[in-house]
């Protein structure tokens, strides 16, 4: 079969895909880190009858205009920019990648967890910008304390708490939260878990405890978000909410900004509630440079970045050249967007 692949993919998986038969072309984002438009697209699959992509606009006019027999995204939300009403529609099986940036979120998650309560970030700023530094005159001392050691120098202004013993709250327990979870068990912390799809059971062979969210939120001393965004969960996190947190309390956002209140954290982070917030998402994107947020030395702000591992790009290329695999050999992948294309 003509494959078509405008995402990026590792070498390894191309060969695969050579040696089983297939013919490979690769262009368009994954190749160029431009991606296409609708007639660009269009003209690129050609003939393909299976499509690999990343971020192009795989729109109704690029399913009615194409031979398309079966699309698989790189991507955990393939509807961004799939139109997959329109392929199921038309027969065509979408498939995608689950919990691919899972690994990198968690990480990220961990550092960014560590990095508020230990004032990383802010103090590594305060350093950049001469605070805390000797003037250029001045010989610094070769004892081993050489800082300033008094109540506004950074010893005892930059404290925080150790994580052996506190309490980390996560709402969601997909495939992020779960290893999440498992990083924070390695610091001894205590682990609660909101989430509605999963059961106590499953939730304490991880040595963890599935709770309501309002007693996650009154016990955490760390709130991490991990639950996909739905019309049900939306702003689960709102003035309320934030009534029921301790005093002080680390919120970290890496996975969408709708699952808050925006207007309800603003309020939060200004009154003290919140002794540090991360956000990886935000409820527009790109955030504004004169951002509010950036006035906050206990707010770590990064650009939607938490899942850009460098590995990820072999584990979605694996991940989807055996589904391919299994589908063609008549199994059925678990990762498919519109299982009901096969009740047509």
């Amino acid at each position: 079969m003509e494959i078509y692949i405008c995402a990026d993919f590792a070498e390894d998986g191309i060969q695969t895909l050579r040696s089983l038969g297939h013919t490979v072309r690769t262009g368009g984002w994954g190749y160029t880190n431009v991606i296409l438009g609708e007639d660009d697209l269009i003209r690129d699959i050609g003939d393909a009858e299976i499509l690999f992509v990343g971020y192009e606009p795989v729109t109704k006019r690029v399913l009615e205009s194409t031979h398309l027999k079966m699309i698989f995204s790189i991507r955990g939300g393939p509807r961004a920019n799939i139109d997959v009403d329109t392929a199921t529609e038309l027969g065509i099986p979408v498939f995608y990648t689950f919990g691919r940036e899972a690994l990198p979120v968690a990480d990220f998650t961990i550092g960014v967890m560590i990095a508020l309560a230990r004032n990383i970030v802010c103090a590594d700023s305060e350093l950049h910008r001469g605070v805390f530094t000797a003037p250029a005159v001045e010989i610094g001392s070769e004892k081993d304390v050489i800082w300033d050691m008094d109540p506004i120098g950074p010893w005892q202004s930059r404290k925080g708490p150790e994580m052996e013993g506190k309490v980390i709250g996560l709402i969601g327990f997909g495939t992020v939260g779960r290893q999440v979870a498992q990083r924070a068990k390695g610091f001894d912390m205590d682990v609660l878990v909101y989430d509605p799809y999963q059961s106590a059971e499953n939730v304490a062979a991880l040595g963890c405890r599935k709770v309501e969210l309002d007693e996650l939120l009154a016990a955490a001393d760390v709130i991490s978000c991990h639950a996909k965004i739905t019309d049900s969960n939306k702003n689960m996190i709102s003035y309320d909410q934030f009534a029921k947190m301790k005093q002080g309390v680390y919120l970290i956002n890496t996975a969408r900004a709708g699952l808050i209140d925006e207007q309800a954290m603003r309020e939060a982070l200004r009154s003290g509630k919140l002794g540090g917030l991360a956000l990886d998402v935000f409820h527009t994107e790109p955030i504004k440079r004169d951002d509010e947020y950036f006035n906050y030395p206990n707010v770590i702000l990064t650009p939607h970045i938490a899942g850009a591992g460098l590995d990820v790009i072999y584990l979605q290329t694996a991940m989807l050249v055996n589904d391919l695999m299994l589908y063609l050999a008549g199994g059925m992948p678990k990762a498919i967007v519109n299982p009901e294309v096969f009740k047509k």
